[in-house]
C-alpha cells in the first residue's frame, strides 16, 4: 500500500453536510448562499468549469490558473473576515470542522495535512478545481496561523493536489469588496417553488463530493468570478478569435469587453457541444427556455421577451442574473440550437436591469 493510499484511510470519514439547505434557488433565477450573506452562486459541473477555463485560456491566449488561484485566495479571505462561518484555527486541518463542512457543501473535495513543520504541505483529495482549491487552502492556512504565505501546488492524477506553503514576513492588506454593476438594488427575492426540483437526483459521495444526475458539481460564488475577472483582464489583448465579432456589450469598455467576449463564447460553445434540443415557437418561449437552461444552475431567469424581427430576433429582460456574459453565451447557444445558424448578442445594463438581444449574425432578406 502506497503512502497516499495509507493517508486516505486515515482521513476522517464524515457524514455529508446538509448541502441542500445551504443553497437557495430563488424566484429571480439565481442561487443564494444562506451562509455567506446571500452571495449569488453558480452550480456548475466540475468538468464543465474545467472546459470553461481551457476555453478562456485559448481565446485570451493566456495561462489563467495562477490568477484563478489568487482570486480564490482573496475570495476565501474576504468571507472569512465577514465571520459568518467558523474560521480555521490552529495548525491541524483535521480540527477545522466548520471549514471542512464548508468544503463538502461546495463540493470541493477534502483535505489533510501532509507536513506541518518547515515547508507546509496540504493534500486535497478529489479537488474540484486545482487552482480554486489551492487558493482556498492557502487562505485557510493563513487564517489559521495569522501569517502570510507564498503557495504553489502540484496536481497528480493519482495522489491528488498537494499545496505547498512557505511563510512570508510581509504585511499584505486584506481584500476589498468587488463591485457588481448589475446588482445595484436590495430587491427582495423569495425561495422558488422549483427549489426542491433543482435538487432531484442529488447524490452525496464520501470525500466531499456530490453530483446531480450523475454529474459531479461544485458551487462557485460570484465574488470569486469577479475577482478572477479583475486579475485576468489587464493581460487580455483585443479579441481576435473567430466569433469575437458576435458580441456587443453596451457601456462595457476597455479590456473588459474582450474578456466578456471570450467568456460568453466559451459558454456558448460548451452549451452547443452538449447537443440540447431547443424548440422556439414564439418569443414567449424564451422565458421557459431560460428557466430550463439557466435557473437550475443559478445563472438567472428571463421576465420579459419581445420579438425584434422576422428571423428569430428577440429581446430578453432578466429578472436576475449571475453574470451577463455567461448567461448571454448560453442563451446564444440555445438560439443557435433552435435556428441552426450563427447568431449574435447585444447586451445593455440599465440600473440593475439587464437586457440581452439575440439576432442572426448576418442580415437575412425578409
Amino acid at each position: 500500500m502506497g503512502f497516499f493510499d495509507s493517508l486516505r484511510r486515515m482521513m476522517p470519514r464524515r457524514a455529508p453536510s446538509d448541502t441542500k439547505s445551504r443553497w437557495a434557488f430563488v424566484t429571480d433565477g439565481t442561487c443564494r448562499d444562506n451562509l455567506r450573506n446571500n452571495e449569488p452562486a453558480w452550480r456548475v459541473g466540475v468538468s464543465r468549469f474545467e472546459s470553461l477555463l481551457q476555453g478562456l485560456e485559448k481565446r485570451t491566449e493566456n495561462s489563467l490558473g495562477r490568477r484563478l488561484a489568487h482570486a480564490a485566495l482573496e475570495h476565501e479571505e474576504r468571507f472569512m473576515r465577514m465571520g459568518n462561518l467558523s474560521k480555521p484555527s490552529g495548525r491541524e486541518p483535521a480540527a477545522w470542522q466548520g471549514y471542512i463542512s464548508d468544503w463538502e457543501s461546495r463540493g470541493l473535495g477534502r483535505f489533510s495535512l501532509l507536513d506541518g513543520e518547515q515547508d507546509i504541505r496540504i493534500l486535497a483529495e478529489a479537488p474540484a478545481s486545482g487552482p480554486i482549491c489551492a487558493g482556498a487552502l492557502a487562505a485557510a492556512w493563513e487564517c489559521a496561523t495569522s501569517t502570510r504565505h507564498r503557495f504553489t501546488w502540484s496536481d497528480g492524477s493519482r495522489e491528488g493536489l498537494v499545496v505547498s506553503l512557505i511563510e512570508q514576513h510581509t504585511d499584505v492588506p486584506g481584500p476589498r469588496p468587488v463591485k457588481v454593476p448589475w446588482l445595484t438594488s436590495a430587491t427582495t427575492v423569495f425561495a422558488s417553488d422549483e427549489n426542491q426540483d433543482y435538487w432531484a437526483d442529488y447524490r452525496a459521495v464520501d470525500g466531499g463530493t456530490w453530483s446531480i444526475m450523475g454529474e459531479r458539481k461544485m458551487m462557485i460564488h460570484l465574488d470569486l468570478i469577479m475577482r478572477f475577472e479583475e486579475y485576468s483582464i489587464p493581460y487580455v489583448e483585443d479579441s481576435n478569435f473567430v466569433r469575437s465579432g458576435d458580441y456587443s456589450w453596451s457601456d462595457i469598455g476597455g479590456k473588459l469587453s474582450p474578456w466578456w467576449n471570450a467568456l460568453a463564447d466559451t459558454a456558448r460553445e460548451g452549451f452547443v457541444s452538449e447537443g440540447h434540443h431547443v424548440l422556439v415557437r414564439e418569443h414567449s418561449d424564451w422565458i421557459q427556455i431560460a428557466r430550463r437552461h439557466l435557473s437550475p444552475h443559478g445563472l438567472g431567469a428571463v421576465s420579459r421577451s419581445e420579438q425584434t424581427d422576422a428571423h428569430g430576433g428577440v429581446s430578453l429582460v432578466f429578472s436576475g442574473i449571475f453574470h451577463p456574459a455567461i448567461a448571454s453565451g448560453i442563451l446564444l447557444g440555445c438560439w443557435e440550437r433552435a435556428y441552426g445558424r450563427n447568431g449574435r448578442v447585444q447586451m445593455s445594463i440599465s440600473g440593475d436591469e439587464v437586457t440581452v438581444q439575440i439576432c442572426p449574425s448576418r442580415a437575412l432578406a425578409d
